[in-house]
């Protein structure tokens, strides 16, 4: 057999091994970053107090038998659909110790002394709030939204149903959010481009900035249609 031959062909199954191995190191890489960003099972987050009225990091000194003080805890969800289960960790025996399930895929976010939720399946955003039994979510006003996301320019879905929608690119003011005011379920929808030189997802699957001029449309994967229409936004 040609010696050449021989050496291209170990050469070949060295690079194709190397490739496989580069590729098995970034999914690995891109796993770990998800992960990292998701909460830990068992890992405690939140403090409320009840007299207060207030939420809180939680703070490894906070007591778990405490009857003024409730802890929510990450618990691995069994059979609930997605949503997300916090362990109620209190020492009130009017507060029953059971699973808070706040929204399906919700996330979860402090802000000052009050506990928000952002809902991925129908861009929404509420306030987690405690009744004196459990823990209900309220949803938030389009003004209550500006308030907490004082430095987002608000584009409602009712605007993106009337056809493309068109904003001027400015350096100063290029953070924006898909605010859901007609109903409507976005379960698996997703931004694109969803990260490049113009332009990245931010903070929540309905938030992205941008970095120049770009179009950008809002849709499931599988594409356009009439049951799951596209919606189209230009950056110019």
């Amino acid at each position: 057999m040609n010696k050449n031959y021989i050496i291209g062909l170990i050469v070949g199954f060295v690079l194709i091994v190397g490739f496989a191995g580069f590729l098995n190191y970034s999914d690995k890489k891109s796993a770990e970053k998800i992960k990292s960003s998701i909460p830990r099972i068992g890992q405690k987050l939140w403090t409320y107090n009840m007299n207060g009225h207030v939420w809180r990091d939680y703070n490894e000194n906070d007591n778990d038998a405490s009857k003024e003080e409730i802890i929510l805890q990450v618990q691995e969800p069994v059979g609930n659909g997605g949503y997300t289960s916090y362990h109620l960790l209190t020492g009130n025996s009017q507060v029953p110790k059971e699973d808070v399930w706040i929204g399906e895929g919700s996330q979860e976010f402090l802000i000052g002394k009050t506990l928000y939720s952002y809902y991925p399946k129908s861009f929404e955003f509420y306030e987690i709030v405690f009744n004196g039994v459990k823990f209900v979510p309220r949803k938030l006003s389009e003004k209550e939204i500006k308030t907490i996301l004082n430095n987002y320019q608000i584009i409602r879905v009712s605007t993106l149903h009337k056809g493309t929608y068109s904003v001027k690119y400015s350096k100063n003011n290029n953070k924006f959010v898909i605010l859901n005011d007609v109903g409507e379920d976005f379960y698996k929808y997703y931004i694109v481009p969803n990260e490049s030189k113009k332009m990245e997802i931010d903070k929540f699957s309905n938030s992205f900035k941008v970095y120049d001029k770009v179009d950008i449309k809002i849709q499931r994967l599988e594409g356009c249609s009439k049951a799951y229409p596209c919606y189209e936004i230009k950056i110019n």
